[in-house]
């Protein structure tokens, strides 16, 4: 009954925030990027593609860097741990 009431809740947040972003995007606090009917608003301009790349290149290094740096604090402490073990058997 806990999870139908957990899945419940899910989907009533996903309601809400399809329906906020659905009303953000047709009233006038989106931001516009151009006045040209016919101008693209998926083409980037170079700055725009240029901080996203340097932006995701941040993003990427960091996490891989945390990633590496958990996986030695455990490699560390089960080395640890199986010095002790060894040490403690006869």
């Amino acid at each position: 009954m806990k999870a139908l009431g957990t899945v419940g809740i899910v989907l009533l947040v996903l309601l809400a925030g399809g329906a906020i972003t659905s009303n953000l995007l047709s009233s006038d606090f989106a931001i516009r990027q151009t006045n040209d009917p016919s101008g693209d608003f998926l083409t980037a301009t170079p700055d725009q593609a240029l901080a996203f790349l340097l932006v995701t290149g941040f993003i990427i290094f960091n996490v891989l860097g945390a990633g590496l740096t958990v996986m030695l604090v455990f490699w560390l402490l089960n080395w640890q741990v199986k010095e002790v073990r060894q040490a403690a058997s006869p």
